[in-house]
C-alpha cells in the first residue's frame, strides 16, 4: 500500500497570536492555553501581546481575557 507524501507545508502550521494576528515564531516566548471559559478553543498568545496585556478573545464563545 502506497503511503501519500506529504510536503513541509502540510506538515507544520505555525500557530497565530489570538490578540494581534501575527505569526508567532519557534523560538518565541509565546504561550498556548485553552479558553478558561470553554476550555474548546487553544488560545496562542505572542510574548509581547502577554507583557502588554492586550486582550484577546474566544472566537467560540466570545470570552475576553487579557
Amino acid at each position: 500500500m502506497a503511503v501519500p507524501s506529504l510536503s513541509i507545508k502540510d506538515e507544520v502550521l505555525s500557530p497565530i497570536c489570538s490578540s494581534c494576528g501575527k505569526l508567532i515564531h519557534p523560538r518565541e516566548k509565546a504561550v498556548a492555553f485553552l479558553c478558561p471559559n470553554c476550555g474548546e478553543v487553544l488560545i496562542w498568545r505572542d510574548y509581547h501581546c502577554r507583557k502588554q496585556g492586550i486582550p484577546y478573545t474566544c472566537p467560540k464563545c466570545g470570552f475576553e481575557g487579557p
